[in-house]
């Protein structure tokens, strides 16, 4: 049976299993630089120099990651 990814989720997921840096831009045009530590259904955690900074992710517009992110070519 093929396992089903959810895009979103696996991004995520490997944002913050790999600790890679990225730009997180926020509806209101803030950009957001750091780590993602944690995340949910609602909120995402990153630490950002050294402090941690709570953002909802109905404000996030964009992630930008400092490096690839490869994707498993079958869905």
């Amino acid at each position: 049976m093929k396992e089903c990814y959810n895009i979103r989720e696996y991004f995520l997921d490997e944002l913050q299993y790999r600790a890679v840096p990225a730009v997180f831009f926020l509806l209101n045009g803030f950009q957001l630089k750091g780590v993602l530590l944690h995340y949910d259904e609602d909120v995402l955690i990153v630490e950002s120099g050294g402090k941690r900074q709570m953002v909802f992710r109905h404000a996030v517009s964009t992630v930008a990651p400092g490096e690839n992110i490869e994707f498993p070519s079958e869905y």
